[in-house]
């Protein structure tokens, strides 16, 4: 199925800049599959996205954020949040607030507030069939099962 995770807002951020206000962005992973956030400029402890990404489902469970600060000298990682998928894809929907954990010392760092939408594959209109379409013609008119070859090939 296609999952949407729409990225709304994080709050209570660690900030990572000493000067200025930290410019978080989130990567978020599922599966083979990575997208990257816009960067929320002197988003600060409470950056705002509200931006929305779509996944194909195929049996994964969870998702992960990772939340980090854009900086000029590399980028820091402010921590990282698991989102399930279970709900969302027996009620159709979720929202979900999602903890921010520091990778280094367990503690949290915040929230992340995401909304899931999911829709099964049946219900999707005019999308692809399932799992490769069976019985398609062969390629460029390939001769099917090694008729012989056409033309007086050699």
């Amino acid at each position: 199925g296609e999952l949407s995770i729409t990225l709304e807002y994080a709050h209570n951020l660690k900030d990572k800049d000493w000067f200025g206000k930290q410019d978080p962005y989130c990567i978020i992973q599922l599966g083979n599959q990575t997208v990257r956030s816009k960067t929320a400029k002197d988003g600060g402890k409470n950056p705002v996205w509200n931006q929305t990404f779509k996944f194909n489902v195929i049996n994964e469970n969870n998702f992960t954020i990772t939340v980090k600060d854009e900086d000029v000298g590399g980028d820091d990682t402010i921590g990282e949040c698991i989102g399930q998928i279970a709900k969302v894809r027996s009620n159709g929907s979720d929202r979900q607030e999602l903890p921010v954990m520091s990778k280094k010392s367990g503690k949290q760092r915040g929230h992340v507030q995401v909304t899931l939408a999911f829709t099964k594959n049946s219900t999707m209109a005019g999308g692809a069939p399932p799992h490769g379409a069976y019985g398609a013609p062969p390629p460029y008119g390939a001769p099917p099962y090694g008729a012989p070859p056409p033309y007086g090939y050699p």
